[in-house]
């Protein structure tokens, strides 16, 4: 993902902010107004109107769908207020679950520079780390699924952002497996009426419940 890049007024600005007062971030009037709008539509465009966390799409552009996340928190580290790299989109429930919980694996002092690594978070940072490597997500009778594919970041990011709350549709369900085995079914349903069994088995080497998630 390419990181947002100021110039202009809004460089002018963010060359003024003193790096300490975070909830100049949150005002209705100035500046950061035409700011957030500049950094929320790079990061729509940058992230094909997916969430940094749970890859869900949204098609909308306004702030009542998106919030402009800073990756480590603003309120426990406002020098990085206006860190590019540390600036993505997120759909409101993750941000909102998310919060200002730490991400960082090893804690950094007042002035630290900005860690640009992979291994400087214990989350999926949308900037450093490709998504698919540590989260997969399935989509199954319209219902979504994600599953952390390791017990380090894939796992944190998964609790972080409460990404539970997707399994929670399943819970309508008397059988998760029954599920499987309907669609299943259904999709050879769809097959041609003359189709040979050598068919039916090809056509089904092509069903594929996961989702593209990276950006």
């Amino acid at each position: 993902m390419k990181p947002i890049t100021f110039a202009g007024a809004d460089a002018a600005y963010i060359n003024a902010y003193n790096g300490i007062d975070h909830q100049i971030w949150n005002d209705t009037k100035g500046p950061i107004v035409a700011l957030r709008y500049s950094i929320r539509n790079h990061y729509l465009k940058e992230q094909s109107f997916m969430c940094a966390y749970c890859r869900m799409e949204k098609k909308e552009r306004h702030g009542l769908t998106w919030d402009v996340e800073h990756i480590i928190p603003k309120s426990t580290h406002p020098l990085y207020l206006f860190e590019p790299e540390n600036l993505a989109l997120a759909c409101k429930e993750c941000n909102q679950s998310k919060w200002d919980k730490e991400v960082l694996s090893k804690k950094l002092t007042g002035k630290s520079i900005y860690p640009r690594a992979s291994n400087a978070f214990t989350i999926i940072h949308p900037h450093y780390d490709l998504y698919s490597d540590h989260m997969e997500i399935a989509v199954l009778a319209k219902k979504v699924f994600h599953r952390p594919k390791n017990k380090e970041k894939g796992r944190e990011t998964f609790i972080i952002c409460d990404l539970v709350r997707f399994s929670y549709e399943f819970a309508e369900w008397e059988d998760f497996n029954y599920a499987i085995v309907k669609e299943v079914s259904d999709y050879i349903k769809r097959c041609p009426a003359d189709a040979t069994k050598n068919e039916i088995e090809r056509f089904m080497c092509t069903l594929d419940f996961t989702v593209k998630a990276d950006f």
